[in-house]
């Protein structure tokens, strides 16, 4: 995936594209859950409408508020 291309969703499909480690993906969905736009009941993010457990394990994505 291009460095400069932003985080897709279907990239989580595409075995091509790498995870990161597993202790970011775990320091990055703590900042969801206590971040006001995180949806426990679904786990998604309001601002965005992501599933975090899957986009906080994507290289190349971000927070749509920039918290990580």
């Amino acid at each position: 995936m291009s460095e400069d291309r932003a985080a897709k969703p279907w990239d989580f499909l595409n075995k091509n594209i790498g995870r990161v480690e597993q202790d970011i993906a775990e320091d990055r969905m703590d900042v969801c859950r206590s971040c006001e736009h995180f949806l426990k009941m679904t786990g998604q993010c309001k601002k965005c409408g992501c599933i975090m457990a899957i986009k906080t394990k994507l290289p190349n994505a971000t927070c749509p508020i920039n918290k990580w």
